[in-house]
């Protein structure tokens, strides 16, 4: 039996802040893998990077995640950065409006040095 696996999340920790790498699709069933390993664990000490350069599709279910946890960051009072979009996606958060309600930033290193997240 082979397991294929939807979305590969990496997070690395530095001081006060979670790098959140998401690699694959963001689809039904990645973004309850996602809701598990970054919504449900935010927390008012760590800011998040969610770096997406290598997620290659966002579904209206992902989408929702991703408004979640912009939501839920900003009641926390702590910074979520979404860097690397790709062009593909980016037009998906472009037409939906979605750029209006987030913050975005070009690469992991550029939202460190813009919002100083590690201390």
């Amino acid at each position: 039996m082979e397991v294929v696996v939807i979305l590969e999340i990496r997070i690395t920790k530095n001081d006060n802040l979670n790098v959140i790498s998401l690699n694959g699709k963001l689809d039904v069933f990645g973004s309850q893998q996602a809701k598990e390993a970054i919504l449900d664990k935010m927390t008012t000490q760590e800011n998040i990077i969610i770096d997406m350069s290598h997620c290659n599709f966002v579904s209206n279910y992902g989408l929702y995640l991703l408004s979640v946890i912009a939501d839920k960051a900003k009641l926390l009072n702590i910074n979520a950065i979404f860097v690397s979009i790709t062009d593909k996606i980016s037009e998906i958060f472009y037409l939906t409006g979605f750029t209006d309600t987030i913050t975005l930033e070009p690469t992991v290193e550029d939202a460190i040095k813009k919002y100083s997240l590690v201390s």
